[in-house]
């Protein structure tokens, strides 16, 4: 592959331009690939999950913008509002539509020389396997969820129903007709092993093939971003509160009770100066505002749907965070949501409540983690990181700010281009 550029095509219908939103892993991916002599395309869908807009593709298959050496494209999906029958139209309609985006951008830009294809959904994995087999070259398929056991511990599913087995069969042909696996959590060989889908149990994945690469935060962007988007806020801005920051989506999922419970107890306790500060929209956002007017909550606040660009800034001035995510499968396999590296960036103390296999957090020495508590247990852990003594509270923001280091998308680019490499010793196009 040596003396030219590679052409890398990244398949991943929920990624964004940093503009549009918060999932920008492969746009920024490509970014530093970029620098580093690859062609980087992305794919995406135009309806932004979790934003709630979407990209005029002003009738055309696709739009497409291109930055800092990105070409990205946006493809045109059925729009959909909520989580019904069009949502299931919309993640079929980029599977349909991506071929179609593809092929043009194929003839006019050169085909790929290697396809690194992501889930959410699987559709995308699927229709990277197929691209990369059409145009003879590697697939890495990237899975930032287990698919069916997520569902399972949400209770979506049941454990051995037949759409769990079904999701499993599913799962295992994607797990084994990719020539390389990158899982977004600690646990992804592990997982591989308990299903026997490994060849020392006689499956058929080669271990050797599978790896781990994390979420991450563009540094150099996330601190330019504090530094020059600074959104005003009289909460954030009032120097006597302790400011406990949650970014994400409010939904049941999220553990938005449990936030409850935590305002609750601190305020029976009398500690004024601790506010709950929280940014996101989702589908209980409505509902835990109206249960905030029912009790008198004023010491827990949903501020809303935020831009991406002010995320930084907003981190930055907080002085302690909390993450959410599904305590079940993290305690097993590990974890990887996006917020926590912002939280990490910002350089300020997190805590999770679950414990977390493959930990970063703990691990790092960036903040505490706790199983299963109530909410007057995390409130106690609110109140020690607010009463901290000062040495000891600096400690966990450095640990933090340096464990972000590690997932810098400039230091994740160069697992890829070591995957690519790999693959290219057995036998990539040239």
């Amino acid at each position: 592959m040596e003396g030219k550029k590679v052409k890398i095509w990244f398949l991943n219908q929920n990624s964004y331009m940093p503009e549009d939103g918060p999932h920008i892993r492969h746009y920024a991916l490509g970014k530093y690939l970029a620098r580093q002599g690859y062609e980087p395309y992305v794919f995406a869908g135009n309806e932004l999950h979790h934003v709630g807009k979407t990209v005029d593709t002003h009738g055309k298959d696709c739009v497409e913008r291109v930055s800092e050496g990105v070409h990205f494209y946006y493809v045109k999906t059925t729009h959909y509002e909520k989580n019904n029958y069009r949502r299931i139209l919309n993640i079929l309609s980029y599977y349909r539509n991506v071929f179609k985006v593809c092929k043009k951008i194929a003839k006019k830009n050169g085909t790929p020389d290697v396809i690194y294809a992501s889930s959410m959904y699987p559709t995308a994995l699927v229709a990277g396997i197929k691209l990369a087999k059409k145009y003879g070259v590697k697939c890495i398929c990237e899975h930032r969820d287990l698919v069916p056991e997520g569902f399972i511990t949400n209770g979506a599913i049941k454990a051995n129903g037949f759409i769990a087995k079904g999701a499993r069969w599913f799962m295992k042909k994607t797990y084994e007709k990719a020539d390389a696996l990158v899982f977004t959590f600690g646990g992804g060989k592990k997982y591989l092993i308990e299903q026997k889908l490994d060849t020392k149990h006689g499956g058929k994945v080669d271990l050797s093939k599978v790896f781990y690469i994390n979420n991450g935060v563009d540094l150099a962007e996330s601190d330019y971003d504090a530094a020059n988007y600074v959104l005003a806020d009289e909460d954030l801005d009032d120097p006597e509160l302790f400011k406990v920051v949650y970014l994400g989506s409010i939904r049941f999922m999220n553990q938005m009770p449990l936030f409850l419970e935590m305002a609750r107890a601190l305020k029976s306790r009398g500690y004024k100066k601790v506010k709950i500060l929280m940014w996101g929209a989702g589908t209980k956002l409505e509902e835990m505002r109206n249960k905030l007017k029912e009790e008198g909550l004023n010491n827990i606040v949903f501020k809303g749907y935020v831009e991406k660009k002010y995320i930084a800034g907003i981190a930055k001035r907080a002085d302690l965070f909390i993450g959410t995510g599904n305590s079940v499968v993290s305690s097993r396999y590990g974890m990887s949501f996006n917020k926590l590296f912002d939280y990490l960036a910002a350089g300020k103390p997190i805590i999770l409540p679950f414990t977390v296999a493959y930990s970063i957090v703990e691990g790092s020495g960036a903040g505490v983690e706790l199983s299963n508590p109530s909410g007057n247990e995390l409130a106690d852990a609110v109140i020690r990181f607010s009463e901290m003594p000062k040495e000891e509270y600096e400690r966990y923001c450095e640990n933090a700010r340096n464990a972000a280091a590690m997932y810098d998308y400039r230091n994740l680019s160069k697992k890829i281009d070591r995957i690519i490499k790999s693959l290219d010793r057995d036998g990539m196009k040239t």
